[in-house]
């Protein structure tokens, strides 16, 4: 498969010893330079590239080159081009990391780092980045978003420390997933539930795998998984809305049913769950609101919150109250259509506008 890519940086020799490094992977094909914020936006936005190399702490600072520019594509597409960062130093380090960029590459650019780059966006474009929300519409709906998480338990499990035997249930049972996301079919229950169970027994008889991670969320996920996707009355409403967060190789599986609300913070969003546990996902409030479901509303430029969590809402000083928290969220009068949508719920006939 051919990739393209553009390169944004101010200083031309860096430019020209990207290109060349690149010159060597075959399947690349450059789209055209910049040396400018203005001239790289643009560039972008026209040719839409599969990868970015951006550097964000330019020579010369009338270039205008840094992470903003990331947030400004974010107003424009909506999916972004897969974004190396190259510099100079790794002050920028951690603050690139907030935006998902791809990876972060000291100057000069080695050819073998980059090809490390490549080849693991390669494998986790066949397992999974970020898992998409699980539909309640429908099982076709439910086929197409469905998670494979079994890819994802081989890409986690110590699999040099698998039985064949182990590596053959995991494989099965990989394959009646698949089989049902591609065909939108009910599989046999029975069978599915039969390998999970398999698959538990082995490897809670290998302590050498139980002692190196805690591998019993991935087991419970593919159970639950099973219980809503090849379940007569799961095919119609899925009983488990699932996302999964994604931060530095960690992926966390949560219910959406358990977060409370969302609030933004510069591009990433902090998650706070309902039992006052917070964490961060490095995507931008405005990727939650178009993903989350009908129970999520935008109430202020940095708030989402779940209506089922909303215990009192002050109009006089415009702040909603979380249950069972001492959290205040504000809202803002632009989004006062989408409160009005709250209380029209929540209150039913009772309430009135004034």
């Amino acid at each position: 498969m051919g990739y393209s890519y553009v390169i944004v940086d101010d200083d031309s020799k860096s430019i020209l010893k990207i290109q060349s490094v690149m010159d060597s992977f075959s399947n690349f094909e450059l789209l055209g330079t910049a040396m400018s914020y203005d001239v790289g936006l643009d560039l972008i936005l026209d040719k839409t590239p599969d990868f970015l190399f951006l550097e964000i702490n330019p020579q010369h600072k009338e270039s205008k080159l840094s992470l903003q520019l990331i947030s400004e594509l974010h107003r424009y597409l909506k999916k972004l081009p897969k974004i190396i960062i190259v510099s100079n130093d790794q002050s920028m380090a951690y603050e690139a990391m907030k935006y998902d960029v791809l990876d972060y590459l000291l100057k000069p650019i080695v050819p073998l780092e980059l090809k490390k780059t490549f080849l693991r966006f390669e494998k986790s474009s066949e397992s999974f980045e970020l898992a998409k929300l699980v539909s309640s519409d429908s099982a076709t709906n439910k086929s197409v978003e469905a998670v494979d998480l079994i890819s994802e338990t081989e890409e986690i499990l110590p699999t040099e420390t698998l039985s064949e035997s182990v590596q053959n249930e995991l494989a099965a049972l990989k394959q009646l997933v698949k089989q049902f996301v591609k065909q939108s079919e009910t599989a046999p229950k029975v069978d599915l539930d039969e390998i999970i169970s398999k698959v538990t027994t082995s490897l809670k008889d290998q302590p050498s795998v139980a002692n190196e991670m805690d591998w019993s969320p991935i087991l419970d996920q593919l159970q639950n998984f099973s219980q809503s996707a090849f379940s007569p009355e799961g095919t119609e409403k899925s009983k488990r809305n699932l996302i999964c967060i994604k931060s530095y190789g960690d992926y966390r599986f949560l219910e959406l049913d358990d977060i409370a609300f969302l609030q933004a913070d510069n591009n990433s969003t902090d998650i706070t769950l309902k039992n006052g546990e917070q964490l961060t996902a490095f995507k931008t409030l405005k990727y939650f609101e178009e993903n989350l479901p009908g129970n999520f509303y935008r109430i202020h430029n940095s708030y989402i919150v779940n209506k089922d969590y909303i215990s009192r809402i002050h109009t006089g000083n415009s702040i909603c109250y979380i249950k069972n928290t001492k959290h205040q969220i504000p809202y803002s009068k632009g989004f006062k259509d989408n409160l009005d949508l709250i209380l029209s719920d929540l209150a039913g006939s009772e309430f009135r506008e004034n």
